[in-house]
Order: structure tokens, then C-alpha cells, then sequence
């Protein structure tokens, strides 16, 4: 999570969408190392993405960390093929180890047009395939080669502006 951290260079009161964040895991924990940030969580799992699953987060990093978390987290339901965030509110938008998962990958990216302040920034960070086809072992979903991904995000809208290797195959997207 620490070199994420350094390269999403998250500053003090930022509004930042996490799109897939299921509970927030990463998003509380970024909030305990930069104050006063504003996360949006969305997902489309309301199992995961609910009030009592994100509290329970941030009370875990509390008693972990020994210090409160200024932090703000607000849960959103989207759908598979809109993210139900506000327009022209986000300073940074992160897609953590998801975007193989979206069932429709084009109108999420493009909702995420919509969603990003003039000046925001994506970041996707997402493991990729080593050969095409290849399977997500954790989630049974297929993976995207670079290539894909990138093209992907072209037909989006999005220019590519820098790639971070992370570890494992994992990479780090800033459009």
C-alpha cells in the first residue's frame, strides 16, 4: 500500500472516488497516512460498500494504528453500467485491482469522464495478464494484457500520461 500511496500523491483535502472498494479496506487506511481526504466507495455489491462494513474499517486502523482517522467515507451503490457518482466532483479517481471485473468496462471509464474535476487524475492499478486469456486467480475473471488495457482506456478518452511497475505483474495506470 506504500507505493501506491507515494504514487497516487494524495494532498489534504482531495475528493477522491474509489470505484470497486467493496469496504474500503485501502481507502481507510490512505486516510490514516493524509488528513482530511473525502473518499467516495462505490461499488455494486451492497454486502461490502455499506456504512456499518466501512465504520468497522476505520475502527480496525484506529485500534491498529493508535490515532483517529480524519478521514470522510461515503458509500455509493452503482450499477454495471454507471458509477451513480456526482459530476465534476473528483480530484483523483482510483480503480484498485477491479477493472477486470467490471462487466461493462466502457461505460463505467466513460461515466468516469463525467465524474473527474477538469485537472483529476485516474489511477487504475490492476495485475496483468502475462498471456492473453489468462484467468484472475482470485476472481476467475480474465485479465487484460497492457495492450488491452491501454486501448481500452484510449477509446474512453483518456490519454495515458505515466505507468509505475508495482510488483508481481501488478502496474500502476495514471491517466
Amino acid at each position: 500500500m506504500q507505493k501506491s500511496l507515494s504514487i497516487y500523491q494524495f494532498k489534504e483535502n482531495e475528493t477522491i472516488a474509489s470505484i470497486g472498494a467493496s469496504s474500503g479496506v485501502w481507502e481507510i487506511w490512505f486516510a490514516s497516512q493524509v488528513e482530511n481526504l473525502t473518499f467516495y466507495l462505490q461499488d455494486i455489491d451492497e454486502q461490502n460498500c455499506n456504512e456499518e462494513e466501512i465504520a468497522y474499517g476505520v475502527k480496525y486502523y484506529e485500534n491498529l494504528l493508535q490515532k483517529p482517522i480524519s478521514g470522510k467515507f461515503i458509500p455509493i451503490i452503482g450499477t454495471p453500467h454507471q458509477t451513480n457518482l456526482p459530476s465534476d466532483t473528483f480530484d483523483k479517481v482510483l480503480i484498485i485491482n477491479s477493472l477486470h471485473e467490471f462487466q461493462f468496462p466502457l461505460f463505467i471509464l466513460r461515466d468516469i469522464q463525467r465524474i473527474l474535476r477538469k485537472e483529476g487524475t485516474l489511477f487504475i492499478e490492476e495485475q496483468l495478464a502475462n498471456f492473453q486469456g489468462e484467468i484472475h486467480e482470485g476472481c476467475g475473471k480474465r485479465l487484460f494484457t497492457q495492450h488491452e488495457l491501454i486501448d481500452l482506456l484510449q477509446k474512453s478518452g483518456f490519454q495515458l500520461k505515466e505507468t509505475f511497475p508495482k510488483h508481481s505483474n501488478v502496474w500502476i495506470f495514471k491517466f
